[in-house]
């Protein structure tokens, strides 16, 4: 069971997943980043712009805390909070108590420097520290600030308590808009998760299937090819290349990887699949090649390739009526293309059954797999030309980004619209509440709040429902700087940028909420064109309520906060990709070990089917000590092949897989010349693989060694299923051990009648039982 599964069943809390994991990463990177360039920028124009009451001790402070933030910045990193933070805790307290000498009490300063250095802190705290050690962090520092500004103001301008207040609820705001964030990524970790273990499952499924196709097409290739040419009377002695074949064959079967590592080279690879083609005298064969040198390939293309090459020769020497056929290759940008020409008899590839093996399944589901394809070009009397070509690469799949992106944006946004409301509601209404006297007129400033308010209301509807705002997005946008140009315009000259002026910088975030999907630098745009409307009204009028220093304070206190969202918007779009391809990484690995569990337990299976029939036959041949000309060798070879071709017939996604089975073994006793007449009579229920295995076996013994005509026979009734042949046979054909009853009876010389029996009562067979019977014939 994966682990958040499995936390969610014990009721604890999953472990993090690589969503959430890179989120706090990220998280910690930007919110230090930040608090440096932001106290680095405002402490450097403070020096600039205003006359400190000890400026040799004001240099001091700004360039050690400056110094600070920087070593700061690399521990963190570096993992060891619990060293820095105690610290930094320390070292922000000592700053906001040296206010006696670094900052000066004037009304129209607007915010001090120290108290952007304190604001940045405790806000970016809440992206690096859990809920209680942010509590205790940020409550001393917030207090030496009040205490510095008490002691080096006492009673004056700077002792604000409502200054203390709205940080602590910036910190608030902040640890909030990063619990949703980080909310929305355990959401992706679990929905990434649940699509990664149906992706995982299905990886395993397909892998499992190729595995069996390929298996199958390669079984088709090579061991059923040399078995069927023994028993078909190809091959009468003990060549030089049959032992070596027959090597090759017993390596395919018990090959122990599924995934073939590395680069091979494809045209030694042809080479040598066309060499027990070429080698073999009946009949004699020739290959031409035109073909560069070399071609290096991923091992699993030139696998591929050259089984399907190997294919597509052996139906030349099978079908053609010719002695020689070309090889090309050629490689194109991103392609491998492999053709084999042939100027024999041709036939017509429409006509050709879909269930044939060899054109359906061994050359053009083999070349499907890899992504590949398989055309065939031919006609009567015109030759044939198969063409096989193989993508160098195969497209990765994506879908990951997108749902983690917008999972990062769900929570983003729905954390923008809880600050932002609470910015309008209890911030700006309650200066719009006691400022009256700094209005022209009160009744434009309560319709320019109330726009804002509507306009955040609409997108934070949008946004709570996932529903992209479009070409609605400008038309809130032109509301916003609409009421921003009314409230400026409706402030007495000598309020403007104080206390008062609530929109001067608050404005700004609706417009943060409107673009927040957006690019940064149309995000940074339309942001600067609303703080320069109001600082345009402001210096035609020549007047405001700060100095320049005051408002270079004042905009640092609020731009900061809302150029951080856009960057963080940005940051998570770029995590979600980054995010994605670590997560496809770890599944590519954990899928490759799975698919690399099952397929050795597959192939164990199928090894284990073969080692008592087809693996002795082959052995014998490696080692010489089989004669392929002795008649009960060929007959063997014949009756394995057969077998063969009832294994490569199972198809259980056509109708009747019984019915497919039993045409593949009459196919192939009618190419050695045998006439099979075949009949169905009354339904037959569904049969599993090991009860079809069992009724065909003693049809497949028959056909696979008859001689002149043959009857095969299938009958249902009710839940019992029959086969039976009738078959002039060579040699009485062997059934092999198994539950049921065997009996045989020669009919008239070497005449055979062979019937098979499943009857639905209990056995050792699930399902049922199979009787199989000779009988003797009235």
């Amino acid at each position: 069971m994966p682990a958040a599964r499995q936390a969610d069943v014990d009721g604890r809390r999953p472990p993090m997943g690589a969503v959430e994991q890179s989120l706090i990463r990220e998280g910690l990177r930007w919110a230090l980043a930040l608090r440096l360039i932001v106290v680095a920028l405002s402490s450097s124009a403070s020096l600039l712009l205003t006359e400190a009451p000890r400026q040799d001790v004001t240099v001091a402070v700004v360039v050690g805390l400056n110094g600070w933030n920087l070593c700061y910045r690399r521990g963190m990193l570096r993992g060891l909070a619990r060293r820095w933070v105690p610290a930094d805790v320390a070292v922000m307290c000592a700053v906001c108590l040296t206010q006696l000498w670094t900052v000066r009490s004037d009304p129209r300063g607007g915010g001090t420097w120290v108290l952007v250095a304190m604001a940045i802190t405790v806000v970016t705290y809440a992206w690096q520290l859990p809920g209680p050690a942010l509590a205790a962090a940020t409550a001393p520092i917030i207090a030496a600030h009040y205490l510095g500004t008490m002691i080096a103001d006492p009673g004056g301008w700077l002792v604000n308590e409502t200054v203390e207040v709205w940080t602590a609820a910036e910190v608030a705001l902040s640890w909030s808009l990063y619990r949703f964030v980080r909310r929305s990524a355990l959401a992706a970790d679990r929905i990434v998760e649940r699509g990664e273990e149906l992706r995982h499952t299905a990886a395993v499924a397909a892998a499992r299937r190729a595995d069996e196709g390929e298996y199958l097409a390669a079984l088709h290739d090579t061991a059923s090819v040399t078995l069927l040419m023994i028993g078909n009377g190809v091959v009468r002695k003990q060549e030089p290349w049959l032992g070596e074949q027959a090597r090759r064959d017993l390596r395919e079967i018990g090959r122990s990887d599924a995934v073939h590592h590395g680069e091979l080279d494809l045209i030694e690879l042809l080479r040598e699949v066309s060499l027990p083609i070429t080698a073999s005298d009946h009949p004699p064969f020739r290959v031409s090649w035109r073909t560069p040198g070399s071609l290096a390939l991923p091992a699993i293309d030139a696998v591929s390739l050259g089984r399907a090459a190997r294919e597509a020769l052996t139906n030349v020497v099978r079908h053609a009526g010719v002695d020689h056929a070309e090889i090309r290759v050629r490689r194109d940008a991103g392609t491998v293309t492999v053709e084999i020409v042939d100027e024999g008899s041709g036939f017509d590839p429409a006509r050709v059954a879909a269930g044939r093996y060899g054109v359906t399944r061994s050359l053009k589901e083999r070349m499907a797999r890899r992504g590949g394809a398989a055309h065939i070009v031919s006609s009567p009397g015109r030759g044939t030309t198969v063409t096989l070509s193989c993508p160098l690469s195969t497209p990765e799949a994506t879908g990951d980004e997108r749902l983690i992106g917008a999972s990062f944006q769900r929570g983003l946004r729905r954390a923008v619209v809880v600050v932002t409301l609470a910015i309008l509601l209890f911030l700006d209404l309650p200066h719009l509440l006691a400022g009256r006297e700094a209005y022209t007129h009160v009744g434009v400033q309560y319709a320019a709040w109330i726009g804002l308010l509507a306009t955040t209301l609409v997108a934070g509807v949008a946004a709570w429902r996932d529903r992209p705002l479009g070409t609605a997005r400008w038309y809130l946008l032109a509301v916003v700087l609409a009421c921003s140009v009314m409230a400026t315009a409706t402030v007495r000259p000598e309020y403007r940028l104080g206390p008062t002026h609530w929109s001067e910088g608050d404005a700004g975030w609706p417009i943060v909420l409107i673009l927040l999907d957006s690019r940064v630098a149309v995000f940074a745009a339309v942001l600067a064109m609303q703080y320069l409307l109001t600082f345009a009204q402001a210096a035609v009028d020549g007047q405001a309520a700060l100095s320049v220093a005051g408002v270079v304070n004042a905009i640092w206190l609020v731009l900061a906060f809302q150029l951080a969202i856009a960057m963080i918007a940005a940051v998570l779009r770029g995590l979600a990709v980054s995010s994605a391809r670590v997560l496809r990484a770890a599944e590519r690995v954990r899928t490759a070990e799975e698919v690399a569990r099952q397929l050795h337990r597959d192939r164990e299976r199928r090894y284990a089917d073969l080692a008592t029939t087809t693996v002795p036959l082959l052995e014998g041949l490696a080692d010489g000590s089989l004669d392929p000309g002795e008649a009960s060798v060929r007959l063997e070879c014949a009756a394995e092949a057969a077998r063969m071709r009832r294994l490569l017939a199972q198809d259980t996604t056509v109708p009747d897989p019984l019915m497919q089975e039993l045409r593949a073994c009459i196919e192939l006793a009618e190419r050695n010349g045998v006439s099979v007449s075949f009949a169905e009579y009354g339904a037959r229920p569904e049969l599993p693989p090991p009860v079809r295995r069992r009724l065909t076996e003693p049809a497949i013994a028959a056909l696979a060694t008859a001689r002149g005509k043959a009857r095969l026979t299938i009958a249902g009734a009710g839940d019992a299923v029959t086969v039976s042949v009738i078959a002039t046979c060579s040699a009485p054909p062997e059934l092999p051990d198994g539950d049921g009853v065997h009996r045989s009876t020669m009919l008239d010389g070497d005449r055979w009648w062979i019937q098979a029996v499943f009857s639905p009562v209990s056995g050792p067979v699930k399902g049922g039982d199979v009787a199989v019977g000779w009988g003797e014939a009235s």
